[in-house]
C-alpha cells in the first residue's frame, strides 16, 4: 500500500462512515466496495430511507429514522467510533477510488501526530481557496485552512472527544459541527488541514430548508466555550465573503452549472465502469 510518509510512520486505525440517505444506496455501495478490506479500516454505512427498508452491501450497514439527517445520522456514527480516526463521506460525493483517500488520510494522520481534521479538495463549495488558505505547507501538497467543509471529513480522537461533549438534539441537518471542530482544534493548537491534489466532486443540492437549517445551527453553536467562540470570530471575519455584485453572481452561477454537468459525467462514468467489471467478472473466474 502506497504510504505518504516516512516508514516509521504509526499507521492509526480509520473509521470510515459513509453517510447515506433516500436514493443513495448504489452510490453507497460503490464507494463501500473500493474500501471494505483495507489494513486498519473499519467501515460503516449509516443510511435511512423513505420506506424504512433494510440494505445492505459491503461493511457494516446500520439503518436510522429517516427522519434523521445528517447532525443526528453524524452523533450515531460518533457514538459507535472506537477508531484513531472517523472519517466521514457523505453518500453524493464522487470520486474515482475512494481506497485512495482512505490512505492518504491514514497516511497524514500516522505522519503528524498535532493533525486535528484533515480533508481533500472539494471542487464545489462556498468554501473557495481565497476565502479560507491560511497558509501553505511548504511542498507537502497541504494547507492549512480556516474551512473545511463537511463533504469528506476526518476527525482526530481529540476533536472526537470534544465532539462527544455536544447535544445533537437541536440539530438535525448538522451545521456546524465542522465549525466547532475547527474551532476546538485551533484553539487547542492542533492542525485542520486540507490534501491539495486529491479533489472530490460534489454536486451543489440540498434537500432541506436552509432557514431551518441556519436556526439549528444558532442553537447548536451556543456550545462552544469562551475561547472557541472567540476563535469563531476570528474565522468568520477570516473567511468572510465579499460582496459580488451581478457579475460575482453570475460567475458563481456559471461554476455551479460546471459543477452539476463534471458530476453528471463523473457519475456517469463510474456507473459504466462497475458495469464493465460485473460483465467481465464471470469470464475471469473460469477454469
Amino acid at each position: 500500500m502506497r504510504r505518504c510518509g516516512s516508514a516509521e510512520s504509526r499507521v492509526p486505525t480509520v473509521e470510515v462512515v459513509v453517510i447515506s440517505w433516500q436514493g443513495m444506496g448504489d452510490r453507497s455501495r460503490r464507494i463501500a466496495a473500493q474500501v471494505d478490506g483495507m489494513p486498519n479500516v473499519n467501515l460503516r454505512i449509516i443510511y435511512s430511507n423513505a420506506a424504512e427498508a433494510p440494505e445492505d452491501g459491503p461493511g457494516l450497514w446500520q439503518k436510522v429514522s429517516n427522519t434523521k439527517f445528517f447532525g443526528l445520522k453524524f452523533e450515531a456514527a460518533l457514538a459507535d467510533c472506537v477508531s484513531d480516526v472517523l472519517l466521514i463521506i457523505q453518500a453524493d460525493a464522487l470520486f474515482a477510488d475512494w481506497s485512495q483517500i482512505v490512505e492518504r488520510c491514514q497516511a497524514r494522520f500516522g505522519q503528524r501526530p498535532q493533525l486535528g481534521l484533515w480533508a481533500p479538495r472539494i471542487d464545489y463549495t462556498p468554501w473557495t481557496p481565497e476565502r479560507v488558505d491560511v497558509r501553505l505547507l511548504g511542498d507537502q501538497g497541504l494547507t492549512a485552512v480556516a474551512q473545511t467543509d463537511g463533504v469528506v471529513l476526518a476527525f482526530s480522537r481529540a476533536a472526537m472527544d470534544r465532539l462527544r461533549q455536544l447535544d445533537y438534539g437541536c440539530n438535525n441537518l448538522g451545521w456546524g459541527i465542522d465549525w466547532i471542530a475547527i474551532c476546538h482544534c485551533y484553539v487547542r493548537g492542533l492542525e485542520v488541514l486540507r490534501e491539495d491534489d486529491q479533489t472530490i466532486m460534489h454536486p451543489p443540492s440540498r434537500g432541506y430548508g436552509w432557514r431551518d437549517a441556519v436556526l439549528q445551527w444558532r442553537n447548536f453553536m451556543r456550545q462552544m466555550n469562551d475561547q472557541e467562540q472567540a476563535m469563531f470570530q476570528i474565522l468568520l471575519r477570516f473567511t468572510a465573503e465579499r460582496r459580488r455584485g451581478v457579475i460575482g453572481k453570475i460567475l458563481t452561477s456559471l461554476a455551479r452549472r460546471r459543477a452539476v454537468r463534471k458530476a453528471i459525467r463523473l457519475e456517469r462514468n463510474l456507473v459504466q465502469t462497475a458495469s464493465s467489471v460485473r460483465v467481465r467478472l464471470p469470464e475471469s473466474g473460469r477454469s
